[in-house]
């Protein structure tokens, strides 16, 4: 279970950071990763009383995984794609690719999985806080205090159709086809 006075530093400290990005004096940006397989996500459907519903999947093993980077203000993604399990260098190559897009002070907010927090991650805090980076970690268990996690709800429930599970190939570029558009076509409000 998270520690109350964790979640209450950590909840202190996005407000303090969401105040100062509403001045023009840093950006708060959002990660984590997430996985999409040809089981699709359906969170409720209707059917008629003794009546079975089901959708024809294929369901083998495959997963199309998402590392994303999302900054809430003007939904701007970031991400990369891989039906490999996402790793630390991946997720360490995402910020440094990022890095040259920031223009002002950052902060990164991260969950605690493993891939966030490992030996090779730890070793860049000091170049990253350097260069205008600060990470914050998340306590854990509170997946919604990380605004990319309605990222992946709507790309699951809402932007993907039924039609995108035909096959893993259809699915991966259906995902892609969604996450190109975020900003565009695909926008959340987090008002």
């Amino acid at each position: 279970m998270p520690c109350p006075k964790q979640e209450g530093r950590v909840r202190r400290a996005l407000a303090r950071f969401e105040r100062l990005e509403a001045l023009g004096r840093c950006q708060v940006l959002y990660a984590d990763e997430s996985g999409f397989c040809l089981l699709p996500s359906v969170p409720y459907l209707w059917q008629k009383k003794g009546q079975t519903v089901g959708l024809p999947s294929s369901a083998h093993g495959q997963r199309f995984n998402v590392l994303g980077i999302l900054r809430p203000g003007d939904n701007r993604l970031w991400y990369r794609a891989t039906t490999e399990p996402v790793r630390s260098e991946q997720v360490i190559e995402a910020i440094e690719s990022l890095l040259p897009e920031l223009t002002c002070p950052s902060v990164l907010v991260l969950d605690n999985a493993g891939v966030h927090r490992s030996h090779a991650m730890r070793e860049r805090l000091g170049e990253w806080r350097r260069r205008g980076l600060r990470l914050l970690f998340l306590p854990p268990y509170r997946p919604e205090l990380n605004r990319i996690e309605v990222l992946w709800r709507q790309v699951k429930y809402r932007w993907l159709g039924l039609d995108a599970y035909r096959s893993f190939s259809f699915l991966c570029q259906s995902v892609r086809s969604v996450l190109d558009n975020v900003g565009g076509r695909y926008r959340i409000s987090f008002g």
